[in-house]
């Protein structure tokens, strides 16, 4: 369909007046002015919803859709000559270029950057070593099997210590951060909220309630709702609500793997912030949460790139495992994440509440679609590309998993991603290092590595201490009395640390009546190994596949 658009004194009405409201343009003439765009124009477009229509002497004549477009296209020497309705405007982006972005969101690191992507379990290399070692295996599991067991016993210790080590590294006071100077209104940047969704219809109206309750101007606060195109529900429920104004809903297409890091990718190219934040659907963040994000990126050096928010369950009590649960968020969020910050390590970051400076990440290329715990890698990507990570101090409050199939799911989840994640990033070691440095290599090691084999192990480790300690001292072979002392020293120094991280992130949390279920310990470690072997199943047969965690069971949102 041609469109004409007559410049000002061609008789169109509205245009160039002084006063009065600008006419209008419907969806179909928004999409052809879209058609016409390049470059920055287009960028413009998708970030401002606002476009140029046409040139006359010199000016320029733009459509806009609200106050802030129309201050940025002013401030741009354009006149704004025709608006449109916000609804309008984002359909027609979508029509126009949401297949381009849709493919890019899905597939734009693995193209950009293959080797940083875990659209490949393992590259040509990874490949070969893995086979040649599982022939190794075979062999020595028939030939030698001493030799074979002896090397497990070598190397996998090793992550279980390297896991304990960086613990008790931990329990080292860390020194205390002066907050950073609140910013008044005025000098606040303009934040985006991601907030992907995906059938979470019980838990929308809390979601909404505490979005709505962000201590941050509204004019310069951007949420994203995203929804995908078949979650129905999602859709008619988020139609239904009268959503404030800084609110929009990202419809995201059907492209590549069903993940929550490709929902993120596509809806980031719609935002408008220069920091972005992501929240889950059931997460009730602290009010001032951005405010003092915002402030902490304004006063320190360009090179911090992300700031992760401390996450905490607000169900801890409802059974054993949700109060293991916070135990383990406790050790992680107010414990190992604060030092290695204050070291300058790269951080594995939460799904939730990670701050993000935009242009840090899209120069780090955003998550990777493929990669299920697209958190951890991007912490260890922007850690490459020279980008400092921080924590912040203020809490988002999450739902704990109340059931063991669901809590299961998600840790398998992550188990698989942390494997994706370590294969990633191994795939030329000696890189890493030179740009990471050896602490680096550490963290990648102690925590993804230990984190996935170390958790596959720990019910050989805990049988072979068990039979050292039960049976009879002449029925064991000095090999055999060697590994259940190795396997006993093993155990003692992971319980152990973990343990006392676990009891210093409940003293930090405020939470130490939960310290008797840190006796529990060892059974809440055989749990995560059935989990973990699970993960393996799934990063066989269907790697990318995201096992979904469904939200709004807990007594909380029921109001018991």
């Amino acid at each position: 369909m041609s469109v004409a658009f007559r410049p000002p004194g061609s008789g169109h009405a509205g245009v160039g007046r002084t006063g009065g409201a600008p006419p209008v343009l419907d969806k179909a003439r928004i999409a052809h002015v879209l058609r016409r765009l390049k470059g920055r124009h287009v960028r413009l477009a998708l970030r401002w919803r606002i476009a140029p229509v046409t040139r006359k002497g010199g000016f320029v004549f733009c459509v806009v859709t609200d106050k802030a477009g129309a201050r940025l296209a002013r401030g741009m020497g354009w006149i704004v000559a025709w608006r449109a309705g916000r609804d309008d405007f984002l359909a027609a982006l979508q029509e126009v270029y949401g297949r381009a972005i849709a493919q890019r969101a899905a597939f734009g690191l693995a193209r950009s950057r293959p080797r940083l992507s875990a659209m490949r379990r393992m590259d040509g290399r990874q490949t070969v070593i893995s086979a040649l070692l599982a022939l190794a295996a075979a062999a020595l599991l028939f030939a030698a099997p001493g030799i074979l067991r002896a090397t497990g016993m070598i190397i996998l210790p090793v992550l279980f210590l390297s896991l304990a080590a960086l613990r008790l590294a931990a329990l080292w006071p860390a020194p205390r951060r002066r907050p950073a100077k609140r910013l008044e209104d005025a000098q606040l940047p303009v934040y985006t909220v991601l907030v992907p969704l995906y059938r979470e219809v019980p838990v929308l109206e809390q979601l909404i309630g505490a979005l709505s309750m962000l201590d941050y101007p509204a004019d310069k606060l951007d949420i994203k709702l995203i929804a995908e195109a078949c979650d129905e529900p999602v859709r008619a429920a988020l139609a239904a609500m009268t959503l404030p104004e800084h609110f929009e809903v990202i419809i995201a297409p059907p492209a590549g793997p069903r993940t929550k890091p490709r929902a993120l990718n596509y809806a980031l190219a719609f935002a408008r912030g220069d920091l972005v934040t992501i929240y889950d659907a059931e997460d009730i963040p602290d009010p001032g949460q951005l405010r003092a994000a915002a402030a902490r990126f304004a006063a320190e050096g360009d090179d911090l790139a992300c700031l992760q928010a401390r996450l905490a369950w607000y169900n801890p009590n409802e059974n054993w495992l949700t109060r293991m649960f916070a135990i383990e968020y406790a050790s992680h969020f107010d414990v190992v994440l604060p030092m290695l910050a204050e070291m300058g390590l790269p951080l594995p970051l939460g799904g939730t509440s990670n701050h993000f400076r935009r242009a840090a990440l899209e120069q780090a290329g955003g998550w990777d679609a493929h990669n299920v715990t697209e958190d951890a890698d991007l912490g260890m990507r922007l850690a490459r590309l020279g980008w400092r990570t921080g924590v912040l101090a203020s809490t988002t409050w999450e739902e704990a998993c109340r059931t063991f199939a669901a809590w299961r799911a998600q840790r398998a989840r992550w188990v698989k991603g942390w494997l994706q994640t370590w294969l990633v990033h191994m795939r030329q070691p000696m890189r890493l290092v030179r740009e990471t440095g050896m602490g680096g290599m550490f963290i990648l090691q102690a925590m993804m590595g230990a984190g996935v084999f170390a958790t596959l192990a720990h019910p050989f480790f805990l049988l072979a201490a068990m039979w050292g300690a039960l049976a009879p001292a002449h029925q064991l072979s000095l090999g055999a009395a060697i590994q259940a002392s190795v396997s006993a020293v093993v155990l003692a120094a992971g319980y152990g640390a973990a343990m006392m991280a676990g009891a210093l992130g409940l003293y930090r949390r405020g939470m130490l009546k939960l310290w008797p279920c840190l006796l529990t310990m060892p059974l809440y470690w055989l749990l995560l190994s059935v989990a973990g072997w699970l993960a393996v199943w799934d990063f066989i047969v269907r790697p990318h596949h995201w096992r979904k965690t469904e939200h709004g069971l807990s007594a909380f949102q029921r109001g018991e």
